[in-house]
């Protein structure tokens, strides 16, 4: 996808789902075909349940649906999601290629003309993460570095608008309800002209103007305190020009010390009664935190194989299982867990399992 047009106009699209969510699997065709795929998801990963909850997808078979989350608890690429960095595209090809000869590859994949898997982490908690992907024929063959850079510039796009559907609820959001959905929100919200003229705030927003720490209403319209907020209000003019800008995401910091998270998107589906103007949403930013897979990686310097072989220990596989789970030989994974016991100074699985999970952030949670 080389036309700034085409691709201003999907990331157009991509907003648009984040108040009409039943418009993802459309969207979804749009992003495969921009990558000459054949399949596209959104999905959310519990390895340690083992579950995956699928929020949507494209051109999915129901029956591969219900196979891989049957044979999720087999999925060796799962734990790898818990270390991988939010928000970079990964490629079965080139970073998972044992993948083919796993169990759950030949199980769910096999002798589908189904070949390359490009996945992004768009979002993370201790026990869980989110992704998009989407997924390459045989004849097309692996996706190449243009392919991961479109992923790369899509993957912030996909996550502001799944954070805000997530905000302001997972349903279409009509004209005559969207002020009720808003002003029920903690979250400081506001809808504003391109110009900064404010159409609605929500009694958050009501609190967060009054404080004048970051953004002021001066004779109706939004004004930027200091000069991080000044820039961000002035990305707004360029709403007004032909769709060319579609989304903001700052984080403001206060003459305190403060720091707001501030996203927002043009409301192309908002309606006739506010037109399209621009939803802006301040919140408190996501506290920082690193899974133990995350930890333990960075901390012991383990290498892929290492972290693959650590992930099925965690998940409770003999070394006979994780072999062929994995699609490995018995004793190269044995060698990697022998690595491993070596990186970490331990002995036994239990210990070793101790010793990861005591890595988890406190700062981190359960997403349910």
């Amino acid at each position: 996808m080389k036309p700034d047009q085409a691709f201003s106009d999907l990331i157009g699209r991509i907003y648009d789902c984040a108040l009409d969510t039943s418009a993802w699997p459309a969207v979804l065709g749009e992003i495969t075909q921009a990558f000459g795929g054949v399949m596209a998801d959104l999905m959310v990963h519990e390895p340690f349940e083992p579950r995956q909850i699928i929020a949507a997808v494209h051109n999915w078979p129901d029956e591969l649906v219900a196979k891989v989350q049957a044979n999720v608890h087999i999925n060796p690429a799962l734990p790898i999601g818990l270390a991988a960095p939010v928000g970079q595209p990964l490629c079965t090809t080139r970073d998972f290629p044992e993948l083919h000869r796993s169990r759950f590859w030949r199980t769910c994949f096999m002798d589908r003309g189904i070949f390359d898997y490009i996945t992004t982490p768009l979002t993370r908690t201790v026990t869980s993460f989110a992704t998009w992907g989407v997924v390459g024929s045989e004849a097309r063959g692996a996706f190449g570095d243009e392919d991961l850079e479109l992923a790369r510039l899509l993957s912030p796009h996909i996550k502001r608008a799944v954070d805000i559907s997530g905000v302001i609820g997972h349903r279409r959001v009509e004209a005559g309800t969207l002020r009720a959905a808003l002003d029920a929100l903690a979250t400081a919200a506001l809808i504003v002209e391109p110009d900064g003229t404010v159409l609605f705030r929500n009694r958050a927003a009501d609190q967060e103007l009054a404080s004048q720490k970051l953004l002021r209403d001066h004779n109706g319209r939004l004004v930027g305190v200091t000069p991080e907020a000044v820039r961000l209000l002035g990305t707004l003019g360029s709403f007004s020009t032909g769709r060319t800008h579609h989304g903001i995401d700052a984080f403001l910091t206060d003459s305190a010390g403060r720091t707001m998270h501030a996203t927002g998107a043009a409301l192309d589906q908002a309606g006739e009664e506010i037109g399209s103007p621009i939803l802006v949403l301040l919140r408190e930013p996501e506290a920082a935190f690193t899974t133990p897979l995350a930890s333990a990686a960075s901390l012991y310097r383990l290498t892929i194989g290492e972290l693959q072989v650590l992930g099925q220990v965690l998940q409770g596989h003999t070394l006979a299982d994780a072999a062929d789970i994995l699609g490995l030989a018995r004793s190269t994974v044995k060698t990697h867990l022998e690595g491993i016991y070596r990186k970490t100074q331990t002995n036994r699985q239990a210990e070793l399992v101790s010793r990861i999970m005591s890595l988890a952030s406190p700062l981190g949670g359960r997403r349910d």
